[in-house]
């Protein structure tokens, strides 16, 4: 399946707005349990970069993100 440049925008965006929503939790709750402001905020970095990177890897893997096909497709 084939999608359109404006829907494979709004899976990144989405992709993008979850994975701030994972990073704001994991840096919360990592403060809450007694880690410093500075290390709530790497907390938080590294849970971003984790999910960005899951969900897109798992979106491409199922064909909704990058071109897939034979050149001149």
């Amino acid at each position: 399946m084939r999608l359109t440049s404006p829907v494979q925008v709004l899976l990144a965006l989405l992709s993008f707005v979850s994975s701030l929503l994972v990073a704001v939790v994991a840096g919360v709750l990592a403060h809450e349990a007694g880690a410093p402001v500075a290390g709530a905020v790497l907390y938080g970095g590294g849970a971003f970069i984790g999910w960005m990177t899951l969900s897109v890897n798992v979106l491409t893997a199922l064909g909704l993100l990058g071109h897939h096909g034979r050149p001149g497709e």
